[in-house]
């Protein structure tokens, strides 16, 4: 029998009231929970701060309701059907939880759907109701009312009934198909954005990854988009994603931003397959109720990484410079992260919880990400796969066969690459994952038919990727501005800034008793020309200090790409950056 989830909206408050209807509540009390933690989002998030009130009846009386953690709730013993009735409060802008106000809103399964425990395998059905002039946009099962209106939705279970968010609002939409599949772009608070161009690019990039992958794992797909000032992110689930993104990212006017929400939805995309269909065994048990470390995020974060815009220049979406050039900031990304020497790819991803998304100023100096550094190592493997007339492509295709229905156990990917690349190629594999060494970026770059080059940074905004002239002198810190000078923001381990005593947080005022201005410090330092001791005065916590410092010339930590022009050279990036289809025209 099913769990009735009613959802009626409060957008002035940003409130949701949820009522929720159990047919047949558990005799000896039954027992509600709320998720810890959301999918895809691997820190503990406690989304059960979120509800404001709960209330429970049964049979025409008020049931006492018990708090029995800080988020599961006991409910007197009833023999009827009861009802229990709460609140949702719903103002976080993000693809994670929930977000209502008088335009729209978001809402993710975990952040609002009160889990009816030891009944989580019946079906759960939710009735939705708001503005008569709003749309709705989900990929969950339609049971009634028309397409993109307010209705009735169903999903077999509690963990479908979670992983199919809802966009609601003025919505703007883009139907396309791809594979012979029907696809839609759902956006809230972008109304300028270039909607044809979406949908063509969008279609481009999704036909080319069910081709990539040979099969599709849903007969409908939405993308749900909700617009922003500042801000980026996005979710993957079964049939859909969630997508954050500013508003200037869509409307033409900022190109970059526009490949970086391309590269988004290619990542999200790729999990259909690489997260939703190809499932971690720590996350098939239980719902989400408390950590579940796992030492293989390099894999589902890492490859997916890899491959987000790999995909795009095969599709046509990027250039093969624009594709080298943001490699090259992924590169620069894990050069400036002292913390490669410290923690491993497997330390990183079993430290997520904890460590990736609550980083302190000093993090770079200690850690490194298995989004970034797993991209990097997907990329070697792939190049040393290759090398051996093989190529990752098909490696994950065969991972595809196998694991399509049924979770892949923790650390079993090493097992089942046995027989299936080279020994010593598995062997480097593992010193990569479970070791600090650098990865053999310049030898397996050159086996793609690409020089890794390396400069000094031109300044605090070069991200890398190009070629740049020009030397400078560097305190090893990064800042921003303050009212009054710059504020540190790091300092880097082994810096010139790090041994005069400077720490994160300290507002640089003056230097040789000029005083510093946020978009002037590099060229301040840059004057004197060479490494000499410079004095320094700054506040800390309210207090004036002065230190002398000594700028040392920049590091080469800033990495670009070229091709190589010899003819094997040449034809294995053709190989490596061409669509399949393409080499056979060829």
């Amino acid at each position: 029998m099913a769990h009735r989830y009613e959802v009626t909206l409060q957008p002035r408050q940003h409130l949701l009231q949820v009522r929720l209807q159990i047919a047949a509540p558990d005799p000896d009390g039954q027992i509600l929970a709320l998720p810890a933690w959301v999918p895809g989002s691997y820190t503990v998030r406690n989304l059960a701060r979120h509800i404001v009130q709960l209330t429970a009846h049964s049979a025409g009386k008020v049931l006492a309701v018990e708090k029995i953690d800080k988020d599961r709730w006991r409910l007197a013993p009833c023999s009827a059907p009861l009802q229990v009735e709460y609140n949702v409060y719903a103002f976080d802008k993000s693809v994670r939880t929930a977000y209502l106000d008088d335009s729209g809103g978001f809402f993710n399964g975990p952040a609002i759907f009160l889990r009816v425990v030891g009944q989580e395998a019946e079906e759960h059905e939710l009735r939705i109701s708001g503005p008569d002039d709003w749309q709705l946009a989900t990929s969950m099962a339609r049971q009634s009312g028309a397409a993109w209106s307010w209705g009735i939705f169903s999903a077999e279970d509690y963990r479908g009934f979670c992983n199919h968010p809802l966009l609601c609002g003025l919505l703007a939409r883009v139907d396309f198909s791809a594979g012979e599949i029907p696809h839609h772009l759902a956006l809230h608070g972008h109304p300028e954005a270039t909607l044809l161009r979406l949908g063509e690019d969008l279609s481009a990039i999704c036909a080319y990854q069910q081709a990539f992958w040979g099969e599709s794992p849903f007969s409908r797909y939405h993308f749900l988009c909700l617009g922003s000032q500042n801000g980026y992110g996005g979710l993957e689930h079964q049939a859909s994603s969630a997508l954050l993104c500013k508003r200037t990212d869509l409307d033409g006017s900022d190109p970059s931003g526009y490949r970086d929400f391309l590269g988004l939805a290619s990542h999200e995309y790729f999990h259909s397959w690489l997260v939703q269909g190809i499932r971690p065994a720590v996350w098939s048990e239980g719902y989400w109720e408390g950590e579940n470390a796992s030492r293989d995020l390099w894999i589902f974060e890492g490859i997916t990484s890899y491959y987000d815009s790999l995909l795009l220049c095969r599709a046509g979406l990027w250039s093969a410079d624009e594709y080298l050039q943001e490699l090259g900031r992924e590169i620069t990304r894990l050069a400036r992260r002292p913390g490669e020497a410290l923690q491993s790819l497997a330390e990183s991803s079993a430290d997520a919880w904890t460590k990736l998304y609550h980083p302190h100023p000093g993090a770079a100096n200690f850690e490194i990400s298995y989004y970034n550094k797993g991209a990097l190592a997907a990329l070697c493997l792939d190049a040393r796969l290759r090398a051996h007339g093989s190529d990752l492509d098909q490696i994950l295709r065969m991972l595809w066969q196998d694991y399509r229905q049924r979770p892949l156990p923790e650390g079993e990917i090493f097992s089942w690459l046995a027989d299936k690349i080279p020994a010593a190629t598995l062997a480097e594999l593992r010193s990569w994952i479970f070791e600090t060494h650098p990865l053999p970026l310049t030898e397996c770059l050159e086996y793609l038919g690409v020089a890794l080059c390396w400069r000094a940074a031109a300044g605090a905004a070069d991200r890398g990727g190009v070629a740049a002239e020009g030397q400078r002198l560097a305190l090893g810190a990064t800042w921003k501005k303050a009212a009054l000078g710059v504020e540190l923001t790091f300092v880097r381990s082994g810096s010139p800034a790090e041994a005069a005593g400077l720490c994160p947080g300290d507002r640089l005022l003056t230097l040789d008793a000029e005083e510093i201005h946020s978009d002037a410090l590099q060229a301040q330092l840059d004057r004197v020309g060479s490494p000499v001791p410079r004095v320094l005065h700054y506040l800390r916590d309210g207090r004036l200090y002065s230190c002398t410092c000594t700028p040392a010339p920049a590091p080469l930590d800033t990495a670009y790409l070229l091709p190589l022009e010899d003819t094997d050279a040449s034809q294995r990036r053709a190989r490596w950056l061409t669509p399949e289809q393409a080499q056979t025209a060829g």
